[in-house]
């Protein structure tokens, strides 16, 4: 820890003297929140990068960093960011979110530390348009190499693109298996992508493994094991059982989207299969997935209805409820999403759910898994103006039915909405954020919330020509 945040600052400063003539952001804020018994509402604490509690606040936070610029055309550029808040409640807290430093050299990006992943589709998804990783929890410092953006391959005319990435990092939050590693890669191809209608597919997949158990105490994290986590691969002498088929915990997808690009909008529409073994690999928990379907007008004049989502979650298939050798039948159900029998904290970082926060957690938010991995669920979310003022709501719809090991008696259906608006740094030197959010059903607890934020941003230092 000491020598990643160590040599983050060096970077940092290097950047200032290297780039002295780019932007540095600064943006800082004020915020509190307010709900029934001092409890939020979902959606005023979920898809905040984990950094807004659950209960009532008052909060203050900064941020100081250089971004990538994007349209420019020299092909090497630097970023970075830190940014840290601190909030008194129901307990007080100081929390570092972001720390990175970053390189783009032409098409590739590469960064190092704790970084938060940018909004998709408006921040208008109920789980940042990936159904494996969203904005709800707090980044993990992590490696990241890239090519972030879809790049046409040669000779191919413009009708192939590809875009991809590989990423290593660790988990720093209070877990059953403390110091939990995280593998990430991916790969991603494009046809016809600046025609009217193209389409892409792809692959994520992602790995929790080596760690120190609490019982057995350090697990190997040996170059050789990594390459069969990168494979996907068992090891007759690994530490545990389930070795000897697969290293670790493993999560992944298919990724399809359908792009149309009319004159005066967009449309994207999606499907993002979930797997976590063999049976999931093979579509034998179909319709499991994330299916969606974005609409943008590219006409930016302020309009009713700027920005439109809907989607819809399917995740209690799961290869069906048998599991191991019935009758003479191998049955290879109860998937069991975003848990593991060794990795008990499950697919998660400081107790909130790396991926959809639609997959809820249970008591022992840091020590146990995904309580409830089981659900159908619609969402809906709109952005646009009203006059001046921007606003973005969330209307989202489910019925949730818990885990196959331990099931709801009956299914429990719930609505959570959230109507958020902005009101500009005109006639005011500041932003003021506003919003409200409902919980009514049998899953969460009936609540009413509400938030406010002052924030101020700029630059502190402008271009030298």
């Amino acid at each position: 820890m000491k020598i990643r945040g160590s040599l983050l600052i060096v970077l940092m400063f290097i950047s200032g003297i290297v780039f002295s003539q780019k932007k540095t952001n600064y943006e800082v804020g004020v915020s509190s929140a307010v709900g029934a018994n001092n409890s939020l509402p979902f959606w005023l604490h979920s898809n905040k990068n984990g950094i807004i509690p659950e209960h009532g606040f008052v909060m203050t936070d900064l941020s100081l960093g250089m971004d990538i610029e994007e349209d420019q055309n020299e092909s090497f550029d630097f970023m970075w960011k830190a940014s840290g808040l601190g909030y008194v409640g129901n307990e007080s807290k100081l929390i570092v979110n972001q720390l990175y430093a970053g390189i783009r050299w032409k098409f590739i990006n590469f960064y190092l530390g704790q970084k938060s992943h940018g909004q998709k589709y408006d921040g208008l998804s109920s789980t940042n348009g990936d159904l494996l990783y969203s904005n709800n929890s707090r980044a993990y410092p992590q490696y990241e190499l890239s090519v972030p953006d879809y790049t046409n391959v040669p000779y191919t005319n413009g009708y192939i693109a590809i875009k991809g990435l590989l990423s290593d990092g660790i988990t720093t939050d209070d877990r059953y298996i403390d110091n939990t590693r995280i593998h990430h890669k991916n790969l991603y191809v494009r046809l016809f992508k600046d025609s009217k209608i193209s389409v892409s597919g792809g692959i994520e997949h992602y790995a929790l493994w080596s760690g120190t158990h609490p019982v057995n105490g350090d697990i190997s994290g040996s170059l050789h094991k990594y390459f069969k986590v990168f494979r996907g691969t068992g090891d007759d002498d690994g530490a545990y059982e389930n070795d000897a088929y697969r290293i670790g915990n493993h999560i992944g997808s298919y990724r399809f989207d359908v792009y149309f690009n009319a004159k005066s909008f967009s449309l994207n529409s999606f499907y993002q299969t979930i797997f976590e073994d063999g049976s999931g690999r093979k579509s034998e928990n179909s319709p499991d997935g994330l299916f969606g379907l974005y609409y943008e007008r590219k006409n930016k004049d302020k309009s009713l209805f700027q920005a439109a989502i809907v989607e819809f979650y399917h995740t209690t298939d799961q290869s069906g409820a048998l599991h191991g050798d019935i009758d003479g039948v191998h049955y290879r159900g109860v998937d069991n999403y975003f848990n593991h029998g060794e990795y008990r904290s499950g697919w998660t970082h400081y107790g909130r759910s790396i991926g959809s926060p639609l997959f809820t957690n249970g008591e022992d938010k840091e020590l146990a898994g995904v309580e409830n991995n089981r659900f159908k669920a619609v969402h809906f979310g709109v952005a646009g103006f009203i006059g001046e003022i921007p606003y973005k709501t969330y209307l989202t719809f489910s019925n949730n039915f818990g885990t196959y090991s331990n099931p709801y008696s009956t299914s429990l259906s719930q609505f959570s909405g959230l109507v958020e608006v902005r009101i500009p740094a005109k006639k005011i030197p500041f932003n003021i954020d506003l919003a409200c959010a409902l919980d009514e059903g049998e899953l969460l607890k009936d609540k009413l919330g509400f938030f406010i934020r002052i924030s101020k941003s700029g630059l502190l230092k402008r271009t030298i020509h």
